[in-house]
C-alpha cells in the first residue's frame, strides 16, 4: 500500500469517527428535548400553583459584610423556555422559571471613598439590584462620599439548558439563597423527578438534599460565582423526607 493510499484510508477513519460524532450529539438533542418537555410542564404546574397558593418563603441578603438586606418574600412565579426549530418542529432547549424576594424596606449604604462607592455600584449592577445612588463630590470632582439606597427587590432565577455535546442538562440558580451564581451538572438520567421534588424544596427553602444529587456535585460540591464582598446566608438545612408537591406549600411544614 502506498502512502498516498494509507492516508487517504486514515482519513477515512477520521471522518467515520467525526460522523458517528455528529449522530450521537443530535441523538442527545433530541433526548434533552423530550427530558426539558417534562420539566416544562412541571415547572408550569409548579409556578400556577405558588401564584394561587402563594406559600410565604422569606429570603435575606448579605450585600455588603454586614449589611443585610432582610424582610424579603418570594412573590410572582413565571416560566419562559428558549426552542430550536429543525424542519418546521420546536425543541426545548432551555427552560427559566424567575421570581422576585420582595420587601417594604430599603436599605441604605454610605460609603466614604470612590473605590469603595465603585466597588459596590458594580456589585448591585452584577447581581441585578435596583438602586439610587447620591454622589457628594469634592472641589476636584472626584467622589468624596456616596450614599447607596437599595430597592427590597431581588430577582431569583432558575436556567435549564441542555448540553448535547456532553450529554448534560446544566441548572444555573441565580439568587436564590444567597446573591450570585450556581452551576450545577447532571447526566440526563440524573435529572430526574425526584431531583426536580428535591430543587422545588431547595425554592421554597425547606429540607433538602439537593445539593448532594449528582455525580458532578460528589467532587467538590458545585462551583461558585459569587462577586460578593461579603457573606452569604446560613448553610441550607438537613435533608428531610420526601412528600410529594401538596406538602411542601403547607405553612410551617
Amino acid at each position: 500500500m502506498s502512502l498516498l493510499d494509507d492516508l487517504k484510508n486514515q482519513a477515512e477513519v477520521v471522518r467515520n469517527r467525526q460522523r458517528s460524532g455528529a449522530e450521537l450529539v443530535e441523538h442527545y438533542f433530541y433526548e434533552i428535548h423530550e427530558r426539558l418537555k417534562a420539566v416544562h410542564k412541571q415547572l408550569l404546574d409548579l409556578a400556577t400553583a405558588l401564584n394561587t397558593v402563594r406559600p410565604d418563603v422569606p429570603r435575606h441578603y448579605y450585600v455588603d459584610g454586614t449589611s443585610v438586606l432582610d424582610g424579603l418574600r418570594q412573590q410572582d412565579y413565571a416560566l419562559s423556555e428558549k426552542k430550536r426549530t429543525i424542519e418546521f418542529h420546536d425543541y426545548y432547549t432551555e427552560l427559566q422559571l424567575r421570581t422576585h424576594a420582595v420587601g417594604d424596606r430599603r436599605l441604605v449604604i454610605e460609603k466614604d471613598s470612590e473605590p469603595l462607592v465603585t466597588r459596590l455600584r458594580e456589585f448591585l449592577w452584577g447581581h441585578a439590584l435596583r438602586f439610587d445612588l447620591r454622589e457628594m463630590r469634592a472641589e476636584r470632582r472626584y467622589i468624596e462620599r456616596g450614599v447607596f439606597t437599595i430597592e427590597p427587590d431581588v430577582p431569583i432565577s432558575l436556567t435549564v439548558t441542555g448540553v448535547p455535546e456532553q450529554r448534560e442538562i446544566r441548572l444555573v440558580i441565580r439568587n436564590l439563597e444567597k446573591l450570585g451564581e450556581v452551576t450545577y451538572r447532571y447526566d440526563l438520567d440524573e435529572f430526574n423527578d425526584e431531583l426536580i421534588e428535591e430543587l422545588i424544596k431547595l425554592l421554597l427553602g425547606k429540607p433538602n438534599d439537593f445539593r448532594t444529587r449528582g455525580r458532578h456535585q460528589q467532587r467538590p460540591v458545585a462551583a461558585a460565582r459569587v462577586a460578593a464582598p461579603g457573606a452569604g446566608v446560613a448553610p441550607p438545612e438537613a435533608a428531610a423526607p420526601a412528600g410529594g408537591l401538596r406538602s411542601l406549600f403547607r405553612r410551617g411544614s
